[in-house]
């Protein structure tokens, strides 16, 4: 028996819908204690970008509300068919209540029959269901923003400090962003972090359009910069849900880091999130093999929990043994310094889908 033969049976409220369309979403996924990456407005700006559609097994009482939702988006390319709990998110934590729930709403997404991935966190009901394994770890930081921000930074690492106030006196000022050519010019940043620190290709910039038009311009986040005169020497982007501003991408002109400008826009996010009445700021997701990164959130007085990487069982993904290395190499030979920032940014936007 199929299983939409029996969702007519046992499972009547579970269907498989398009999320754009899908009425009583934005209820379901708003409050308090509402998620980023469940956000219609996050994906749209992933939908848009990577040319992906997202939909949602989800769950209704006989009101017609939805009381369970868990999204995905199906994806055939060189790498082969799966399916992502979600593309380039940090994590998804599901609107799901109970363990009965996570199993009637994951059982149509296994029915598509293609590998299925989600990162959540370590408390997850995905955790006793065995059609998945544990495919590896990561941390989620979060700092509380239940201080006023003075006695926040006093929480910081001593070395933490000292660069917040050596910024403050080497003359940077911040402000929030005001057009999407200063969006740009923190992109282009952006860009040089990624290829120069971290040898990565960079999100195509289509992507910080978007995330303009849908937070940024409508007023849901912002993009706090630092300034040495007219210079954009850092900054970082800042978007709202629920209770939480979200750290989402940070970045710096190498000749300021020094004088702690990454240090001090942290701070100022930390401000800018209290004003609003946020409940705590969301540094995101960091791998285990990131121990500098990790380490630079939690002298910040940030507290970490632990997020899983779960993949179903007996699906293999059936991409050709090769291309990871393939998309490896690609990256190291276009991220190397001889190659234009230019040259770079277009291999992103080439290139970058293929990594989700």
């Amino acid at each position: 028996m199929s299983w939409s033969e029996r969702a007519r049976g046992a499972h009547p409220m579970v269907e498989l819908v398009t999320v754009e369309k899908t009425v009583g979403w934005d209820e379901a996924t708003a409050g308090a204690d509402a998620e980023l990456f469940l956000s219609r407005r996050w994906l749209r700006t992933v939908g848009n970008s990577f040319d992906l559609t997202f939909e949602a097994a989800v769950q209704r009482d006989e009101s017609g509300r939805i009381v369970g939702a868990l999204p995905f988006s199906r994806i055939d390319d060189i790498r082969g068919p799966r399916v992502v709990i979600l593309p380039f998110s940090d994590y998804v934590i599901p609107v799901i209540g109970s363990q009965s729930s996570w199993s009637e709403l994951i059982e149509p997404i296994l029915a598509l029959g293609d590998p299925v991935s989600i990162t959540t966190t370590a408390e997850s009901h995905v955790m006793n269901d065995e059609q998945f394994f544990d495919d590896g770890a990561a941390i989620r930081q979060v700092v509380l923003l239940d201080k006023d921000p003075d006695e926040l930074m006093r929480g910081f690492a001593s070395h933490h400090r000292r660069l917040v106030r050596r910024a403050h006196r080497a003359g940077i000022t911040f402000r929030n962003a005001e057009s999407i050519a200063e969006v740009r010019e923190f992109y282009e940043l952006h860009l040089g972090v990624r290829r120069h620190k971290y040898r990565l290709l960079a999100q195509p910039f289509g992507l910080f359009e978007t995330l303009w038009e849908q937070f940024l311009a409508p007023g849901h986040g912002a993009l706090i910069l630092g300034f040495d005169g007219e210079t954009v020497a850092g900054g970082c982007l800042l978007l709202e849900a629920g209770d939480t501003m979200y750290y989402k991408y940070a970045a710096s002109h190498p000749d300021h880091r020094s004088v702690g400008v990454s240090h001090a826009a942290v701070m100022q996010a930390i401000r800018f999130a209290c004003q609003r009445g946020f409940r705590q700021l969301d540094l995101g997701r960091s791998d285990l093999d990131q121990p500098g990164l990790v380490d630079f959130k939690k002298r910040f007085g940030a507290v970490a929990s632990d997020l899983r990487r779960f993949r179903s069982k007996d699906r293999l993904y059936r991409e050709p043994p090769e291309i990871d290395d393939v998309l490896a190499k690609m990256t190291a030979i276009l991220t190397d310094p001889s190659v234009p920032d230019p040259v770079t940014e277009q291999a992103g936007e080439a290139l970058y889908g293929y990594f989700a």
